[in-house]
């Protein structure tokens, strides 16, 4: 918890960042840009160890970053269906199988297929009756061979979320906005989300990495969808890149729907506790609030950004939530040994595996 509050991660990734894990040239070259892209947007003493960026990420690892080393108490985890670039999806579902079995009460855990692959409405019919699922994440592209299929949600996509509908599954997250490859932004847009939450208002569409590009469309979207809600991860990047921007981007989806709106690091592409301190201390500029009507970022306000909004959404009980996480064993590990250092588990894994090959095994 910070500031008493329960802090939630509004996604959590498990990526295989290895390079035997890209498909294509593509696939590798987007590897080495956001090892760029997360040098920036991690203050120096919260960079990745080094080797802790291009590897093959493990739920232990995750789940050690996010409650030993942060005060994060709860979260998502993402299962990633980028099939056109990775092997294995990117971030998988076996990974996120593992975190929420080890942590069931902190954890929810969203589901992915391969839409173009084998019999996906079959697979997500399967992780729906089988696995503990809340709900699954969408991409809006496949690229192959250097062309671009689009995969809309009110289209290629619509069977499968109807599938999910009749599992008695009510939530969809869709990937908007940040183009995956050499991928063009119109791919990204924002209307078809808006069409199919007019089709079944009784599912939830989580939006995630809202940024300038369609920002008005999404905040339109959030006064005419009372089920449409948005996740900043990636956009939270801006904080330290860009802080005015993001101060645009956050100030106009509070005009809309104060609580409709999700904090989320995208770790381990950053360190979360960085972003919780960070977003904390962080207010919009006056005078975009005088020359907008954004609201002032309250103590109350950040709160619910930063936990509550995540709560409901995903229907965790707070208090008992709130119960568990002063006494499970990240609790007493935390209470015996203080909060570990930032990505301490990736130093510990990159240092044995330097000993080992000194050592010729």
């Amino acid at each position: 918890m910070y500031k008493e509050a329960l802090v939630g991660e509004g996604v959590i990734h498990a990526y295989n960042n290895d390079p035997s894990n890209a498909r294509t040239e593509s696939a590798s070259a987007m590897l080495a840009e956001f090892g760029e892209y997360i040098a920036l947007v991690n203050p120096p003493a919260y960079h990745h160890p080094d080797g802790g960026w291009q590897r093959d990420f493990q739920a232990a690892e995750v789940e050690h970053v996010l409650f030993r080393e942060s005060d994060v108490d709860f979260g998502v985890y993402h299962s990633l269906p980028v099939f056109d670039f990775f092997r294995d999806g990117w971030s998988s579902l076996e990974k996120g199988i593992e975190l929420q079995a080890n942590n069931p009460e902190r954890v929810k855990l969203l589901g992915c297929v391969d839409p173009l692959g084998e019999d996906p409405e079959g697979e997500l019919r399967r992780q729906a009756n089988e696995l503990d699922v809340s709900g699954f994440k969408f991409y809006p592209t496949y690229f192959e061979e250097g062309k671009v299929r689009p995969l809309r949600l009110d289209e290629e996509l619509l069977p499968l979320v109807e599938a999910a509908r009749e599992e008695g599954i009510d939530h969809v997250a869709v990937h908007k906005l940040f183009p995956i490859g050499p991928v063009g932004l119109h791919h990204m847009s924002v209307g078809d989300v808006a069409d199919v939450a007019g089709m079944f208002p009784d599912v939830t569409f989580e939006l995630l990495h809202p940024d300038l590009a369609f920002l008005h469309e999404i905040a339109s979207m959030l006064g005419t969808h009372p089920n449409v809600w948005v996740n900043l991860e990636l956009s939270t990047g801006y904080l330290f890149l860009q802080p005015r921007r993001f101060a645009e981007i956050l100030g106009e989806l509070l005009l809309w729907a104060p609580d409709r709106v999700i904090f989320g690091t995208g770790l381990p592409l950053v360190h979360p506790q960085a972003y919780l301190e960070h977003f904390w201390a962080y207010q919009i500029p006056d005078d975009l609030r005088d020359g907008y009507n954004y609201p002032e970022l309250t103590d109350d306000l950040k709160r619910m950004l930063l936990g509550g909004n995540l709560l409901r959404l995903y229907g965790w009980d707070e208090d008992a939530l709130r119960s568990h996480v002063q006494a499970d064993r990240w609790h007493e590990l935390r209470e015996a040994e203080g909060m570990a250092e930032p990505w301490s588990a990736l130093a510990a894994v990159h240092a044995d595996a330097g000993d080992r090959a000194e050592a010729g095994d």
